[in-house]
C-alpha cells in the first residue's frame, strides 16, 4: 500500500506539473489577465483568469511533490528500521543457540557423572561381595580347624578316660606308684589343656578382629556412598539453578489449564464447576466467589482460598513445594504477595522453613533463594 501511494502521488505531481506548463503557455499567449474555461470544472466555475490557474497549479504541484518526497523518505526510514530489527532478531537467535548448546553440554557432563557414579557403585558392590566371600571362606576354614582340634581333644580325653579306668583297676595293688603316675599325667594334661585354651582364645580374638575390620569397612563404604549422593544432589541443584538462569521460569498453571489441576480441587468439585460453566483456571479465578461457593455447596472462604492458590500457581517460578511455604506465611493470593519486599518475605519464609525442616516435612533443597523470591514479587506486579 505504501508503494501504491508513492506512485499515485508521483502521477499527480506529473499532472500538476503539466498544468503549470500549460498555464505558463497561456500566460504568454493570453496574458495574465486573460481568461479561459476549463474542460471539467467550467460548468461550475465558468471562465477563470490565467494567473489564478497558474497559481493553483503551482500550489498543487508543490503539495503533491512534498507528499511524494515524504512518502519516499518514510519508506526508506521504515526499511532501515526493519533491517535493524532483523539484525537484532539474528543476534538473539545466535545467543539462544549458544545457550542451548551450553545446556546440552551440561546435560552430557551430568550423564557422564551418573555413569561414573553407577560404575563406582557396581565396583564397590563387587568388592564388598568378594571381601565377604573371602572372609566367609576364612571363617569356614577356622571353624574346620577348630573342629579338628576339638575332635583331637575329645580323642585325647577318651584315651585319658580309658587310662584312668585301667589305673583304677590296679589301684589297690599299686596305689603308691599309681598316685605318682597320675600326678605326672595330670600335670602334663593341664599343660596341654592350657595350650589348647590359649589356641582357642587366640582364634576367637582373630575372628573378632576380622569381623571388626569388616564392619568398619562397611561403615566407611556407607559414608562414601552418602557423600556421593550429597554431591549428586548438589549437582542437580546447580543444574536446576543454571536452567532457571538461562530460561525464563514457567508457572505451574496457565489460564487455559484444567481447573482440576488446582491443588485442593478433585474430580467431584471439578464436575460441579463444569456444571456452572467453569472449565479452566482463568474462568475459576475471575468468577464471583459467591456463585462458585453456591455451586460447590461450600463456604465462600474456602472458595477464596482455592482461587488465591490458583493465582499463586500462575506466578512464574512458584512450585508446589513453594505454595506450602507461602501459605504458611499467610500469603493467600497474588495481591498479598505483591505487598512484600523480597528481603522481608525471605526472612518470613526462612523462619517457617527451619521449623518445618526440623519436623522433616521439607528437605534442604526445597529452600527458595532470595533471587527466586525476588522474581515471584516482580512477576506478581506484572
Amino acid at each position: 500500500m505504501k508503494g501504491k501511494a508513492i506512485w499515485i502521488l508521483a502521477l499527480l505531481s506529473v499532472i500538476s506539473g503539466a498544468a503549470v506548463a500549460n498555464a505558463v503557455s497561456m500566460w504568454f499567449n493570453l496574458g495574465p489577465e486573460g481568461t479561459f474555461t476549463p474542460y471539467l470544472i467550467g460548468n461550475y466555475f465558468g471562465a477563470i483568469p490565467v494567473y489564478v490557474y497558474l497559481f493553483v497549479s503551482v500550489v498543487l504541484t508543490a503539495i503533491f511533490l512534498s507528499g511524494t518526497s515524504h512518502r519516499i523518505v518514510s519508506e526508506l526510514s521504515y526499511a532501515d528500521q526493519i533491517s535493524a530489527i532483523d539484525e537484532e532478531v539474528n543476534r538473539l537467535e545466535s545467543a539462544l543457540q549458544f545457550q542451548h548448546e551450553l545446556l546440552e553440554g551440561v546435560q552430557v557432563r551430568l550423564f557422564m557423572v551418573d555413569e561414573s557414579l553407577e560404575h563406582s557403585r557396581k565396583a564397590f558392590s563387587t568388592g564388598l561381595v568378594e571381601q565377604g566371600n573371602a572372609l566367609r571362606q576364612s571363617l569356614e576354614r577356622n571353624r574346620e580347624s577348630q573342629q579338628k582340634m576339638l575332635d583331637g581333644v575329645q580323642d585325647q580325653v577318651f584315651l585319658i578316660d580309658k587310662g584312668l579306668d585301667n589305673l583304677r583297676r590296679g589301684l589297690n595293688e599299686q596305689s603308691g606308684a599309681t598316685k605318682e603316675i597320675i600326678g605326672d599325667f595330670l600335670v602334663s594334661l593341664g599343660s596341654q589343656l592350657a595350650v589348647i585354651e590359649d589356641t582357642v582364645e587366640r582364634h576367637h580374638e582373630e575372628m573378632d578382629n576380622a569381623f571388626s575390620q569388616f564392619e568398619q569397612k562397611e561403615k566407611n563404604s556407607i559414608v562414601v556412598i552418602e557423600e556421593q549422593k550429597n554431591e549428586l544432589a548438589e549437582i542437580m541443584l546447580k543444574l536446576e539453578k543454571l536452567e532457571n538462569s538461562i530460561f525464563e521460569p514457567k508457572p505451574l498453571l496457565g489460564s487455559q489449564s484444567k481447573v482440576i489441576e488446582v491443588k485442593g480441587i478433585g474430580h467431584m468439585k471439578a464436575a460441579k464447576l463444569k456444571e456452572i460453566g467453569i472449565s479452566n483456571v482463568g474462568e475459576f479465578i475471575t468468577a464471583e466467589s459467591e456463585v462458585v461457593a453456591e455451586g460447590l455447596c461450600s463456604s465462600e472462604k474456602t472458595v477464596e482460598k482455592l482461587q488465591g492458590r490458583a493465582q499463586l500457581s500462575m506466578v512464574p517460578g512458584v512450585k508446589k513445594k513453594h505454595l506450602f511455604l507461602l501459605e504458611r506465611v499467610n500469603i493467600r493470593d497474588r495481591n498479598s504477595l505483591y505487598k512484600y519486599t523480597p528481603i522481608e518475605l525471605s526472612k518470613k519464609i526462612n523462619a517457617v522453613f527451619e521449623a518445618n525442616i526440623a519436623k522433616k516435612r521439607l528437605s534442604p533443597m526445597d529452600k527458595p533463594t532470595i533471587e527466586e523470591v525476588d522474581s515471584w514479587v516482580k512477576f506478581s506486579r506484572c
